[in-house]
């Protein structure tokens, strides 16, 4: 009777779980409203935030693309971007406190900048016709996951068509206290054997000794 008992309680808690996981529909303006409040509570914390990005080709590993950016105080941040492609490695290092700006390079060290020297690494969020969910994290109930998905048709030349963006889904994970702590977006075409790209980014907010400092004073 007891293993009875427990195997239904178990088949109970399975199915509740599947049911409490699905995903629910929600137009735009809400997501909009809780991925801003996500952004607005992680701006306003010392953090590090790590984005490790993958290239493909089918399921050959084409080029990577790591970026740490940290963010100290209210006005200061660094931020290095590594990546290979093709057996090419690159590096970009830059800070920023307040106005002033300091770019790095490997023959100069660092030096001062009239504007800001960053690349911008990340790729764009491209216009659409997306749709929007909510869901609950099935790893943890106190999570909420805030997808945004969309596919494009390109009617353009066979060439073109297969290098062009097919499909882009973004997941925003938020805490109880709707603060990030991940996002994931995956991009790429329809066809499994063409060219797609997963970018995982995790939010710390308890980065030790996280300071930002003007680097030419450095000793």
């Amino acid at each position: 009777m007891k293993r009875a008992l427990f195997i239904f309680l178990l088949a109970f808690v399975l199915m509740a779980s599947h049911v409490f996981a699905q995903p629910e529909k929600i137009n735009e303006s809400d997501y909009n409203v809780a991925v801003m409040k996500a952004l607005e509570a992680a701006s306003a914390r010392d953090r590090r935030i790590v984005t490790v990005e993958k290239f493909y080709t089918g399921e050959q590993v084409t080029g990577t693309r790591n970026i740490v950016s940290d963010f100290a105080g209210p006005d200061a941040k660094r931020i290095n971007v590594t990546a290979e492609f093709g057996g090419k490695k690159t590096s970009n290092d830059a800070i920023q406190i307040g106005a002033e700006f300091f770019c790095h390079d490997a023959k100069n060290g660092w030096r001062k900048s009239a504007k800001e020297c960053s690349k911008n690494a990340m790729m764009a969020i491209p216009d659409g016709e997306y749709e929007y969910f909510v869901e609950t994290d099935a790893a943890d109930s106190s999570r909420k996951i805030y997808t945004r998905r969309a596919t494009f048709v390109d009617s353009g030349n066979p060439a073109r068509d297969a290098v062009r963006l097919k499909f882009i889904e973004i997941k925003i994970v938020a805490d109880d206290n709707g603060i990030i702590e991940y996002t994931e977006t995956r991009r790429g075409g329809i066809d499994s054997n063409g060219w797609s790209s997963l970018q995982v980014t995790k939010y710390d907010y308890a980065v030790a000794g996280l300071k930002i400092a003007d680097p030419t004073k450095e000793n």
